[in-house]
């Protein structure tokens, strides 16, 4: 090699790093390159995924639930899938087409920034919450709360139960014990605190109302934090681990059902914990059978999904909708139970 007119002579060391180095450089903008291209073909692929639904629909609405996977919140979807297929209009799981696992907030803020035409979402009492809904508002995304509800002024419209239905129910259940207790937990793993305590008290009136003997019942509402997949069975098992029990336990959710269930059989306790349960997944009412659960208050989930497409339907074509709408709630115990039970086993075969 000649530089300036004088021949230099490379060490064979130094010609292999020169080497090495050149073959790092190319590797690396190779993959700056490939890493462009795989963007925008992924944004070309989402932009074409979207302009096929809006051929095929009118209006791209997302749900969003503290957990999809539940059976409860399965059938929501399906029912909403349904009716909006019927209807022009897609309804879709964003958890379902993503691969990481995001919390229900993030779910939401996506959803948000996908510029969708109406968001169905289990409601909550938290202040991030509170601060997506705004920032839909300010969008123009309309928000149906399904289930749990929100500030009224946040939302066009909420489906589900009252509270005082349910309370109603729970209270009916309790005034059948023979054995009087008086301290009730009642566990939630929904993050709506003012729905637990409103529920406790109204639960509290009635069986004032009723004038139960052996005087008031007293009342520990426990929210677990669902930060992640096992937060409520981790927080359950722990209460049995510390024997921080009560001997009448009602559960808010499917999945702190389902748990309290689990763990009363794991660490012995079937006899001793009066369960009551929420929603008719095939465990809850497998525990009802064998009489680890007493009872469960649940609802029609499918007819929760129909009613919440339908009034996004309504909204788009009228610009009104009515602000709230009632899905009744029921006791499954074990006089009614075989007949579930048979719907389940149905439903596979």
């Amino acid at each position: 090699m000649k530089i300036g007119g004088h021949k230099l002579k490379l060490k064979g060391n130094s010609a292999l790093a020169i080497a090495a180095g050149c073959a790092v450089a190319f590797m690396f903008i190779a993959t700056i390159i490939s890493v462009a291209l795989y963007r925008q073909r992924m944004h070309e692929a989402a932009e074409l995924l979207q302009e096929a639904k809006y051929r095929q629909y009118d209006s791209y609405v997302v749900m969003i639930s503290s957990d999809d996977q539940a059976d409860f919140w399965q059938e929501v979807y399906r029912s909403a899938q349904a009716y909006g297929k019927e209807h022009g209009i897609y309804v879709d799981l964003l958890s379902d087409n993503v691969d990481v696992t995001y919390s229900k907030n993030e779910l939401f803020e996506m959803a948000i920034d996908s510029g969708c035409d109406a968001i169905l979402l289990e409601g909550d009492d938290s202040k991030e919450t509170a601060d997506l809904l705004d920032k839909a508002r300010k969008a123009q995304i309309p928000v149906i709360t399904m289930q749990s509800d929100v500030n009224a002024d946040s939302r066009i419209s909420f489906v589900g139960v009252n509270n005082y239905s349910i309370s109603n129910l729970y209270a009916a259940s309790l005034a059948e014990v023979e054995d009087r207790k008086k301290d009730v937990m009642v566990v939630s793993s929904s993050a709506n605190t003012l729905n637990a305590t409103m529920i406790a008290n109204n639960i509290q009136e009635k069986l004032t109302e009723q004038n139960i003997p052996g005087g008031p019942v007293n009342f520990d509402v426990r929210l677990i934090e669902n930060k992640d997949a096992f937060a409520t069975e981790e927080y359950i098992q722990n209460l049995f681990k510390e024997n921080d029990l009560a001997p009448i336990v009602i559960c808010l959710d499917e999945e702190s059902t389902a748990d309290f269930y689990q763990a009363t059989i794991d660490y012995n306790k079937v006899g001793q914990i009066n369960i009551y349960g929420n929603y008719q997944s095939q465990t809850i009412l497998t525990g009802i059978k064998q009489g680890v659960i007493k009872s469960t208050v649940t609802m029609d989930a499918s007819s929760i999904g129909k009613a919440a497409a339908q009034a996004f339907a309504e909204y788009k074509d009228s610009g009104y909708v009515s602000d709230y709408i009632n899905v009744d709630a029921f006791n499954i115990d074990k006089s009614n139970v075989e007949e579930f039970l048979q719907e389940v086993s149905d439903e596979k075969n």
